[in-house]
C-alpha cells in the first residue's frame, strides 16, 4: 500500500505526466490537470490559506482567488517537484511540518489528499489542523489506502464539528464536482461503498 516513502520515491522519479497521474487519476487519459471548485461556500475574506499535500500545485489558480495569501506543503521531494512544475506561483511553499504545525491559517485545504495518508499520521494532522486554523475544507475518499473510514478519522479526534456532507464523484462534462447528493456527518461515515464527500470542519476549540 502507498505510504510516505512511496509518494516520495514517486516525487523523486516519476516524470512530470506520470507524476500528474499519480495525483490526479485519469490524467494521461484526458483529464485535465485543473481544480475542483468546492461546491460548498467557503468564508468570506480569507487571508491565509494553507494548501495541505498541495502535490505539484493543481489546486493553487483556485485558491489564489479565494485568499490573499496561499501557503503550500507537501513532502520535501513533492515540493521540489512542484517549485519546477507548478503552472501558478504562490506566496510560500514549505516542507517542515514541525515548523509549519506552529503557525494559524484562515482556511486549511485538504483536498483528496487524507486518504493517502497513513492511519496515525493521519491522527496527528487532524489533531493539528484544529489547532491552526478555524476551518478545515475536507475533501475526501471514505476508504483510505490504509483501511480506515478517513470520516472516522474526524469522529474520533473529538476536535471538530462537521457540516453537511455532500456526496460528489468528477463530472466528465466540465471536470469539476458533480453533487450526487447530502448527508449528515453520521450518514456518510456509515456508507457501505466507497464515496467521495466534501465537508467543513469546524475546531471545537477554535
Amino acid at each position: 500500500m502507498p505510504g510516505i516513502e512511496d509518494w516520495s520515491s514517486l516525487a523523486r522519479s516519476a516524470d512530470a505526466d506520470e507524476l500528474r497521474d499519480h495525483i490526479l487519476t485519469g490524467f494521461k487519459s484526458g483529464k485535465p490537470f485543473t481544480p475542483y471548485t468546492p461546491t460548498l461556500e467557503l468564508p468570506a475574506g480569507i487571508g491565509d490559506a494553507l494548501d495541505f499535500g498541495c502535490g505539484v500545485g493543481r489546486n493553487f489558480s483556485y485558491l489564489k482567488t479565494v485568499a490573499r495569501r496561499v501557503t503550500g506543503f507537501d513532502l520535501p521531494p513533492m515540493v521540489a517537484r512542484c517549485r519546477a512544475l507548478a503552472t501558478e506561483q504562490v506566496d510560500r511553499l514549505a516542507d517542515d511540518w514541525r515548523l509549519l504545525r506552529a503557525e494559524r491559517f484562515d482556511l486549511i485545504f485538504a483536498s483528496l489528499v487524507l486518504q493517502h495518508v497513513d492511519t496515525d499520521a493521519c491522527r496527528g494532522y487532524l489533531a493539528d489542523f484544529a489547532r491552526m486554523a478555524p476551518v478545515v475544507y475536507l475533501l475526501t475518499r471514505t476508504d483510505s489506502d490504509f483501511g480506515v473510514n478517513v470520516l472516522d478519522l474526524v469522529a474520533d479526534s473529538g476536535a471538530f464539528d462537521v457540516g453537511a456532507c455532500i456526496h460528489v464523484d468528477h463530472n466528465p462534462d466540465n471536470h469539476q464536482l458533480r453533487v450526487l447528493g447530502r448527508a449528515t456527518f453520521d450518514e456518510a461515515r456509515t456508507w457501505r461503498t466507497s464515496a467521495h464527500y466534501e465537508t467543513l470542519l469546524t475546531p471545537r476549540s477554535a
